[in-house]
């Protein structure tokens, strides 16, 4: 995906932000605030006429002080909503780094799926758009974006997308014709845009951490001019990490000042630092070197302690959705080795192909593969893939018998995207987390009854399920926090103020519950994609020492411990039913990578792993620190904070208040059965 939609960034006229998260991509409601006019309806709106249309948009706007927000259906209102809140808190935020004051409104066109996305004629896009999250239009300084089903992503590439909006405004004058007429010969460099746009959209993280690491202990960090394609989007943000760690966050303003009066990026740079382009780009490749050398005598390399399966035409693609078959002898995946992405299978042993099972993307009825997420599930008997694709306008679980290659289709009209599959070990189910409008929610398929249920309903984005040895229990990752119960937490929530927000814990809820468990609760890091073996064994994902690792919970003591200590990290994983095979997605010298760990059980760590500097410095600042906007958000709109904290409170009242009712009803019903027996007596 990356490496494919890289050379979109050069496409004449717009920005277009490729999507690059893993373990990661929540939903939550927000209150009005004084901010937003009425709800207005758009009659005469016609985005999108000119392109392959499968749905009527409904088109309507909200204002707030500096942005319109375009949406359609008023089920996507709280979504605008966020939009034009998480936008403003962005804005504060920008005007403060850059120095600059916006001289006209930001149009923001949004869609609630990138299935919509992919229908827009508002800014010209690829045939193959299933890795673009968002686009910025440089004629009319407007901003395209779906929404992808998980708060704390779509926060940030609001945030980065804004970033263009503000340098189109602060450097050309906010249109092309302004270029034109003032004759602006200014070129910044896409490392340079794209580098700043994520470094101040998220500040440092685990994604980019890892991607840099590979890249220096591999000698593959090129000089900063030479950083192109998906580097100049991850190494321009370590730039600029380098820049705020060295000389302080206020230099980026300077920076940026020194560029627009002379008129040049280099030449900007060079008054700011007193540096000239190859003496910083030294000094920034030494102190990266100084950084993450010495991780490598203290870590365990893939490449040692596992077998590489993707060799030979696998080696220069991007494969992901890892899925090990239950007995453990093969392992699904999608890649584009092809130049389009298929599912294939290789020998879990020695990589060996063994079948294409699917050709995707040049396919009808496999347009796009939802490469984002883990989105292959084996059926407990190994004789069946499914996956949820995107055919035309509609989303839809496939179900592949994987000896004839038969697709069976189920299409789910409600539904604007599915993402992460797992089929149920007593095959009758298919858990999926799945969005309709602003809302993200895990969902049960069931294949007896051709129904599907929903288990989380909402605000907060719940993902990765996958299911309980006995099938009546899911697990799932979610920025839900300590707000457990379901079904309550809806539009009375303002989600941009929840300060789980781009955190992630693991939760289990039994089928039919109304409220959920949480298994893990750390704050500073996040642990995703919860998978039990047959035996009921529990292993996840944690970046708690920085880097991405494989866990084993005891869930008897609810205590934790690390089953590799690894140098890059993992990314995605799956694991054979009786636990012995293990498969894992990684970076492996700047391309992704699929590896097999056998016996991942027996590689069980006694003591904590060490903390690496990503780590160490995360203990020391706070989300709010990294990015202001969110700092700024709480205090933006502290009303919406104070209506929260009052609804919370009426509802945990009201579940007290319940408990007692309970209580009372159990001690009568008791009294009366005494009662009884003593009067048989």
């Amino acid at each position: 995906m990356t490496y494919l939609h890289s050379l979109l960034t050069s496409l004449r006229s717009v920005r277009i932000r490729p999507r690059m998260r893993f373990g990661m991509l929540c939903v939550f409601a927000l209150l009005a605030g004084s901010i937003f006019a009425s709800e207005i309806q758009a009659q005469y709106f016609g985005f999108g006429k000119n392109r392959v249309q499968y749905s009527q948009f409904d088109w309507r706007f909200i204002q707030s002080e500096h942005f319109d927000v375009y949406y359609y259906d008023s089920k996507n209102y709280y979504l605008a909503e966020f939009t034009a809140k998480s936008l403003e808190a962005a804005y504060a935020q920008l005007r403060n780094d850059f120095r600059h004051e916006l001289n006209d409104r930001i149009s923001v066109i949004i869609y609630d799926s990138h299935t919509d996305f992919t229908q827009t004629n508002v800014v010209p896009l690829p045939v193959d758009a299933q890795g673009i999250g968002g686009v910025t239009d440089k004629m009319k300084n407007r901003i395209t974006i779906p929404f992808m089903g998980h708060y704390g992503d779509y926060r940030q590439v609001l945030h980065h997308e804004l970033v263009h909006a503000v340098f189109n405004d602060m450097y050309y004058g906010g249109t092309i014709q302004s270029i034109i007429q003032n004759n602006i010969q200014l070129v910044i460099p896409l490392w340079f845009e794209e580098g700043l746009a994520e470094y101040v959209s998220q500040g440092w993280d685990t994604d980019t951490d890892m991607f840099i690491r590979d890249a220096v202990i591999n000698n593959r960090m090129p000089p900063i001019p030479q950083m192109r394609g998906f580097m100049a989007y991850r190494g321009g943000q370590a730039f600029w990490n380098y820049i705020a760690e060295e000389y302080g966050r206020e230099k980026i303003g300077e920076i940026l000042q020194n560029v627009r009066q002379r008129r040049s990026v280099e030449a900007g740079l060079r008054q700011s630092l007193g540096l000239n382009m190859q003496e910083l780009s030294e000094r920034f490749s030494d102190w990266l070197r100084r950084r993450y050398y010495p991780e490598v005598d203290i870590r365990e390399d893939l490449r040692d302690i596992g077998n590489l399966l993707t060799t030979d035409s696998f080696r220069r693609a991007y494969n992901t959705s890892p899925a090990v078959s239950p007995n453990g002898e093969r392992v699904a995946m999608i890649s584009n080795a092809r130049g389009f992405f298929d599912v294939v299978v290789l020998n879990a042993r020695d990589g060996t192909k063994i079948k294409t099972l699917i050709k995707g993307e040049d396919n009808v009825d496999f347009e796009e593969l939802n490469i984002l997420r883990p989105n292959l599930s084996w059926s407990p008997d190994g004789r069946k893939i499914t996956l949820s694709t995107r055919s035309g306008g509609s989303v839809d679980l496939a179900i592949v018998d994987y000896r004839s290659g038969n697709v069976q289709k189920v299409v789910f009209p409600d539904l604007d995207a599915i993402g992460s599959v797992s089929w149920s070990p007593d095959g009758t189910k298919i858990a999926f987390n799945g969005n309709r409008g602003p809302f993200t929610n895990i969902y049960v398929y069931d294949l007896e009854e051709d129904d599907f249920i929903s288990v989380t309903n909402d605000v907060f984005s719940d993902w990765d399920p996958s299911w309980s040895p006995d099938s009546e229990s899911i697990l799932f990752a979610s920025d839900r926090g300590p707000y457990t119960r379901i079904n309550t937490f809806r539009t009375n929530n303002n989600v941009l103020l929840n300060p789980n927000l781009g955190q992630s814990d693991i939760y289990r809820i039994d089928l039919g519950s109304a409220r959920a468990t949480r298994l893990t609760s750390t704050p500073n890091w996040n642990e995703t994609r919860p998978i039990m073996t047959r035996a009921g064994r529990l292993i996840y994902i944690s970046d708690q020492n920085g880097i991405p690792n494989v866990y084993e919970m005891d869930l008897e003591t609810r205590s934790s411990y690390p089953l590799t200590d690894l140098l890059t990290g993992v990314m995605q994983m799956s694991i054979s039913a009786d636990g012995r095979v293990l498969a894992v997605n990684s970076y492996n010298r700047g391309f992704v990578h699929i590896f097999t760990i056998m016996e991942p059980f027996e590689r069980r760590k006694t003591e904590p792993l060490r903390n690496n500097h990503w780590a160490e410095r995360r203990l020391q600042e706070s989300h709010e620190q990294r990015v202001p906007a969110i700092g700024l958000a709480n205090q933006m709109f502290s009303d919406d904070l104070e209506r929260m904290d009052a609804s919370i409170f009426m509802q945990q009242t009201s579940s007290i208040a319940q408990m007692i009712r309970d209580e009372q009803e159990r001690v009568r019903i008791r009294r009366e059965e005494e009662a009884a027996a003593a009067r048989e007596e």
